[in-house]
């Protein structure tokens, strides 16, 4: 009886018919193909996090300029309380120049003061959505310059003026106050030596009415826009690729007064919320690009998409 029992407490391995062996080979072949898949939809989703424009404390890129006082990650530049009415970019937290002036103060000094002949557009004063992005790289003020700071009670109209909300800062290119003081990030307030921004799309002359571009570029070395109604507002852009408009497609961009038709701004060429190499969506077949550019510039192709060399 007892050697029974330490028989039955220790039983020969049973051998699993052949069909249960495939179903548990199948299943975890799903499990491995599932996983992949999630991390697959992980590499093409990141985005601003993973930039430098993640400021916060969290997890992010090493090296990035970053503060010690919040771990939030959109607060430095969108708000869904108390954003500024007047901004042209959505839910606007950061005090913005009146009249293309730098939030700072001082004035701009734009690509069309170079007076070089082949520049056959007219230049707007600085603005638009280009204002948004100047807000902190002219480094006029304070990355922390938010109207709505995390938590209750963080309502202040100025954002707490140049300096900001006095946050602690550190990274290579930041100043003690949460200016941007260096390196590509940098823009400055002379911006003679960028591309021009504010300035009509292929010299001007163009409009459009529901999906159709009326008008003939001034200057033929650009390749002709598309054009779309939407919500009531006709939007502009310039094709890179799948049906209809898309995140990796180059915007233009209109202003309530001046009538001078699609502008190139800043957000043309750059989105400041995709990370280098994050998928553009199904069917366009692009990536983005180093520096926030919406598309790859692999042999210059942000370049090319406008231009006609």
């Amino acid at each position: 009886m007892q050697n029974n029992a330490v028989t039955n407490r220790n039983p020969a391995p049973a051998r699993l018919a052949a069909p249960v062996w495939r179903r548990l080979l199948a299943g975890i072949g799903a499990v491995l193909v599932l996983a992949t898949g999630v991390m697959q939809a992980d590499s093409v989703s990141a985005g601003i996090a993973d930039t430098r424009h993640n400021l916060g404390s969290g997890p992010g890129l090493a090296g990035r300029n970053s503060t010690s006082d919040t771990a939030e990650v959109c607060v430095f530049c969108h708000t869904p309380h108390g954003a500024d009415v007047n901004a042209p970019a959505p839910l606007w937290n950061k005090r913005l120049g009146a009249a293309g002036a730098p939030a700072g103060g001082g004035t701009y000094t734009t690509y069309d003061t170079l007076q070089t002949p082949s520049l056959d557009g007219t230049v707007a004063p600085v603005g638009s959505i280009s204002m948004a992005c100047l807000s902190c790289h002219d480094g006029t003020q304070a990355m922390d310059n938010v109207i709505n700071a995390p938590g209750s009670g963080g309502v202040v109209a100025d954002g707490g003026g140049v300096d900001g909300r006095a946050y602690t800062w550190s990274g290579s290119s930041v100043s003690a106050t949460g200016r941007i003081s260096g390196g590509p990030g940098l823009l400055g307030t002379d911006l003679s030596n960028d591309h021009p921004i504010g300035i009509q799309y292929c010299g001007g002359g163009l409009t459009g009415s529901g999906t159709t571009v009326s008008g003939t570029c001034s200057d033929g070395d650009f390749r002709q826009p598309q054009t779309q109604t939407i919500n009531g507002n006709q939007v502009f852009w310039v094709d890179t690729g799948g049906a209809g408009k898309q995140r990796t497609d180059l915007p233009l961009y209109q202003r309530a007064t001046g009538g001078l038709g699609p502008l190139v701004e800043c957000a043309s060429c750059h989105d400041p919320h995709v990370s280098s190499g994050q998928a553009g969506p199904a069917g366009t077949g692009q990536v983005a690009g180093e520096t926030f550019l919406r598309i790859s510039n692999a042999s210059s192709a942000v370049c090319t998409t406008c231009h006609v060399k």
